[in-house]
């Protein structure tokens, strides 16, 4: 298929070049500035998250190391080891507690726990409404300090007091968090395997229900445990604080993917039980977050301590994660992210600003470049129009024209000495491809001629279906409607393409020996094979005779008897003979009993005297030698498949490669020349490897066509030619193709080859049939799906039948038809 390109004047491409430097100029700063840029907006961001994240880890990292330390402090401190008495008040550590919780706002609740049950707390509620909800306390509480001692009776009772700014007692309950027993609780447990502070997993505070964390040390006596709590949502309160970009942010997670803070998202869950989970990245409604965990999860190393791009949601963001210190025993991760464009928004003004420039400039240049484009193109304009009479073989005399510029008034100047050259050798040409295509169809015509003369059996074949071919293939073209409404033969070079492959559709018949072809009897090489058979039955005669007369010399019986008994075994011999005879002739069909007869005769046997291996060819003794001379006299059968029949294949693949899909079943030898062999052929005279080898022509055919080196207009002719033997249905050969696997011209091929063959007069094998014979017979093809059904009604509804008939059959042959009864079911039903 030819490619078309949309063609445009010379200073339409001037003008477009012209614009297009200019764009791509703009295109080159726009991308280098972007590049350049936004390389140094990573670089900006860079610095920034990495001072970002070091300050908020610091001041992160120095609030937990101050829990730690003041737990570490106090759990050393005798004061603390000291158990609660009554509500607490009079506790020696309370006074250095409550100083801690108003000092460090980030701290929740202080708290004691002791071996025998005993605990004290107190919690910062500064006056929180939420917190005065949870404890039930009044307006102004402050704290609240929870007491867990031993009563005069030796139990253990807890009692809440609720204490104002000024440390005094606004209120007291005893029934809040009832049954807390702080030796239960994690932190306390874990407290007695550990040697220095630690943090806790998060978890629910018991008396609050409120998640959090607890930094908590062994007393120095080990008879208790100091603790400190901090609430999650105050890690929350401060990322939200701290501003990254304009769109950017900071949150908190775990090694797990666990979110643990984040600025705008509660991500804790409490369930049933107090249990406490987390929101997970990948549970997150937050693109950036789902993004950033599982790349941690995925390339911790990539990722760590280093700003880098990420593609989120189609949107570029710069991304830093740094983890929390080891020492800390605190397994979280801080991720500071922010979009690309909060770094690049001066770089997309200066681009807009750039871009309209660019814009002016074109506006200017553009009707400049026209003007001039069209001055110098005018030339051009001139050299295109002589260029297309050139074109259409219009060689009258030219416009004088010139140009200015000095590479057009050349190329004008070489125009003109081109076209006087182009005429003359245009003319010439003409004339040789006129002369070439005459000498071609000669060829041609001469090919198809000498495999006509090869044998009798072939006729005028080849000469004759281009003619009825061409008739049909007309017929298709001429067609307005119907199946063929849209076939055409559009150009000469069509028709020529068709015309060849049927000339040479039967070429590859130059490859078959004519003693296949013509093999009139069973035994039938290049001769008739019959007269050795009968030699050995005039053999057997003289055989019966000779040992009559020995028996009569010999007085074994009287001669009448013996005369007799001659003379039936010589009936015998010859009604054998005959029997031989009439089934090398084929005519009938070889029933089993026949058969069974052929192998009782075979089985006869007679004396060989002389070598059979003298006076013969050198292909004759290559087979005779395969099997070791025998010594004479031997006896032999009168009939005999001997291994010198067997005539291997010279050419193991007769397919060249099989490039074409041929699908034939290829016998194992070239030929079997075995006489019971091929006198017991069921039907005809061909054996199997006879049949092949006719059948092979077609193959022959495909291959040499196919080596022919066709010019584009004819690279169909093989297709065409080596159809002619296949079906509608793919059970043709030699590649049993299917109808919608054949062109039409291919198509055409085989009803043109069949009807020439059935109407052919010239064949010394078998009677020509006549107009209507020839019909009917195609019709049961056409029935049989062996030949297109449309093309038959074509063939028959056009006359191309007729008007065939009227030219090369025989007056006898002729005869009035009605092509009703042949035309297609459908077809009729139609018409009707």
């Amino acid at each position: 298929m030819t490619l078309k390109i949309k063609r445009y004047p010379f200073y339409v491409g001037i003008t477009t070049l012209i614009v297009a430097i200019v764009i791509i100029l703009t295109g080159m700063f726009l991308w280098i500035s972007h590049r350049e840029s936004k390389a140094a907006a990573i670089q900006m961001a860079d610095r920034l998250f990495s001072e970002i994240n070091e300050k908020t880890l610091e001041r992160y990292e120095n609030a937990l190391e101050s829990v730690a330390v003041l737990v570490g402090t106090a759990a050393r401190m005798p004061a603390m080891a000291t158990l609660p008495v009554g509500g607490g008040i009079s506790y020696p550590g309370l006074p250095l507690m409550l100083e801690t919780l108003s000092y460090y706002d980030y701290l929740f609740s202080l708290y004691t726990g002791y071996d025998d049950g005993s605990f004290i707390q107190t919690v910062a509620v500064r006056d929180n409404p939420e917190l005065r909800r949870i404890f039930d306390a009044p307006v102004g509480t402050a704290y609240v300090l929870r007491s867990i001692s031993v009563d005069a009776d030796g139990n253990l009772k807890q009692r809440w007091h609720f204490l104002n700014r000024e440390r005094q007692i606004t209120g007291q309950r005893t029934d809040l968090d009832p049954g807390y027993d702080p030796r239960e609780r994690p932190w306390y447990k874990r407290a007695q395997q550990e040697d220095t502070a630690f943090f806790t997993e998060p978890y629910v505070f018991s008396s609050t229900k409120v998640p959090g964390v607890t930094c908590a040390e062994r007393l120095l006596d080990g008879d208790g445990v100091f603790g400190a709590d901090i609430t999650l949502n105050r890690f929350a309160i401060s990322l939200e604080r701290q501003k990254v970009s304009d769109n950017g942010m900071l949150f908190l997670f775990d090694r797990t993917g666990r979110i643990i803070a984040h600025p705008t998202i509660d991500p804790i869950r409490v369930g049933t039980n107090e249990t406490l989970s987390f929101l997970t990245g990948a549970e997150s409604d937050d693109p950036r977050v789902r993004s950033i965990v599982a790349e941690y999860q995925d390339n911790p190393v990539d990722i760590h301590n280093r700003t880098l791009e990420m593609q989120i949601d189609g949107s570029a963001y710069l991304v830093r994660s740094t983890e929390l210190k080891a020492t800390l025993k605190f397994d979280q991760i801080l991720a500071s992210v922010a979009p690309v464009s909060d770094f690049t928004g001066h770089i997309r003004r200066m681009q807009q600003r750039v871009f309209l420039f660019s814009g002016l400039v074109l506006l200017v240049l553009l009707p400049l470049s026209l003007l001039v484009s069209r001055k110098i193109s005018g030339s051009l304009t001139q050299l295109e129009f002589e260029s297309r009479k050139i074109r259409q073989r219009d060689f009258s005399k030219s416009v004088i024209f010139d140009s200015s510029i000095k590479e057009i008034h050349s190329l004008t100047q070489a125009f003109v000495l081109m076209k006087s050259t182009i005429r003359d050798y245009t003319a010439r040409l003409i004339q040789a491809k006129q002369d070439i295509e005459r000498l071609f169809t000669a060829i041609t015509e001469l090919i198809a001629g000498t495999i006509d003369a090869k044998s009798p059996y072939t006729g005028g074949h080849c000469k004759r279906v281009p003619e009825v071919a061409k008739m049909l293939a007309t017929a298709a073209h001429a067609s307005k409607e119907g199946p063929f409404a849209d076939f055409r033969m559009a150009s000469e070079d069509k028709w020529r393409e068709f015309n060849v492959a049927a000339w040479l559709h039967d070429c590859g018949k130059l490859t078959t020996p004519e003693y296949v072809v013509d093999k009139a009897t069973k035994l039938e090489t290049i001769y008739n094979r019959i007269h050795e058979i009968r030699m050995r039955f005039e053999v057997l005669l003289r055989d019966v005779q000779i040992d009559a007369y020995r028996q009569r010399l010999a007085g074994e019986a009287d001669d009448a008897a013996l005369q007799a008994q001659l003379e039936e075994k010589q009936r015998q011999i010859a009604d054998d003979f005959a029997f031989v005879a009439a089934c090398n002739v084929g005519g009938e069909f070889m029933a089993d009993e026949k058969i069974d007869r052929l192998e009782r005769i075979a089985a006869l046997t007679w004396t060989r005297h002389l070598d059979d291996r003298l006076g013969i060819s050198q292909d004759e003794t290559t087979l005779k030698n395969r099997q070791p001379a025998p010594v004479l006299p031997v006896v032999e059968y009168v009939l005999a498949d001997k291994p010198e029949h067997i005539v291997p294949r010279t050419q193991p693949d007769p397919f060249d490669g099989n490039t074409h899909g041929f699908n034939m079943i290829v016998p194992e030898n070239q030929y079997n020349l075995g006489e019971l062999y091929n006198l017991g052929i069921r039907k005809g005279t061909l054996s199997t490897e006879d049949r092949f080898k006719i059948n092979e022509h077609i193959i022959q055919t495909i291959l040499m066509l196919k080596r022919l080196p066709f010019p584009e207009n004819m690279k169909h002719v093989a297709e065409i030619a080596g159809a002619h033997h296949e079906t509608m249905i793919g059970t043709g050969y030699p590649r049993g193709l299917k109808k919608e696997q054949m062109s039409i011209p291919a198509r055409i091929m085989a009803i043109a080859d069949i009807f020439e063959a059935l109407t052919a007069a010239d064949r010394p094998y078998k009677k020509a049939k006549t107009m209507g014979d020839a019909l009917r017979i195609m019709s049961f093809m056409r029935n049989d799906q062996h030949i297109d059904a449309d093309l038959f009604d074509l063939f028959l509804q056009s006359g191309v039948y007729r008007d065939y008939a009227e030219q090369f059959l025989d007056t006898g042959q002729i005869e009035a038809v009605d092509i009703s009864q042949y035309l297609s079911t459908e077809k009729m039903n139609i018409d009707h």
